[in-house]
């Protein structure tokens, strides 16, 4: 992430820059310095207060009224960065920054800390100022690439691990929603061969009802005929 900064130039970063111009040469900012001390910066300094550690300038570049410019705060320093300040070649300090109130950063031990700024100059002439790159920017914007790259695919891995987990729990429910068919289709069977049994228990009963009723019916008929005769006779 890039940082804005609109810092102070120092009288002793112009008149460093007044040297060169005069020759036809452009001041060459080569190093970055940070520092844990806030304040508000004035024209009159030489420098940081309180600097803690100063790193070459990976990459630059020109973006007319501003200069775009990265390095690598690496090494065991550990502090907050609550001062920046802007190094010509010469030594001398061309701009500084700080404030009294809010960080840029944090610098913790062993662990690097990439540094992005958009340098606002406008208060110097178009073209004086410059960078001096060692090389180490593409290094920092693939890695800044990467960076995203290897966020993207942790968040893709997460989505991936919360639809694995919805994907079990359906897995679960149709389980479940299996096995409770299986018990309702026994129920059916097992009230089916109930139901098969009581029918064969009725057909038996209506058989003995049909028989014993055929059997009365035949008697009547019989007492009837020997009732008839001796009238018949007669």
């Amino acid at each position: 992430m890039t940082t804005p900064l609109i810092p102070a130039v120092l009288d002793t970063g112009l008149q460093a820059l007044w040297l060169k111009t005069k020759d036809g040469l452009q001041g060459r900012i080569t190093h970055i310095a940070l520092g844990d001390a806030g304040y508000t910066p004035t024209q009159t300094m030489t420098g940081l207060r309180s600097e803690r550690a100063r790193y070459p300038v990976a990459d630059g570049q020109d973006l007319g009224k501003q200069l775009h410019i990265t390095a690598l705060a690496d090494g065991p320093a550990e502090f907050w960065v609550r001062e920046v300040a802007f190094i010509l070649e010469s030594g001398a300090t061309l701009a500084l920054w700080s404030d009294p109130d809010k960080p840029l950063a944090y610098k913790a031990a062993g662990v690097d800390l990439l540094l992005a700024y958009d340098l606002v100059l406008s208060s110097l002439p178009p073209g004086s100022v410059t960078v001096q790159s060692t090389g180490a920017g593409l290094s920092l914007s693939m890695a800044e690439e990467v960076a995203a790259l290897a966020t993207g695919q942790i968040s893709e891995m997460l989505r991936g691990m919360k639809r694995g987990d919805e994907l079990s729990e359906h897995g679960r429910q149709l389980t479940a929603a299996e096995q409770r068919l299986e018990e309702a289709e026994e129920q059916v069977a097992k009230a089916a061969g109930q139901g098969m049994q009581l029918k064969a228990v009725v057909d038996e009963r209506h058989a003995r009802i049909t028989e014993l009723a055929t059997a009365q019916a035949a008697g009547l008929i019989n007492l009837q005929r020997l009732t008839l005769q001796p009238i018949l006779k007669q």
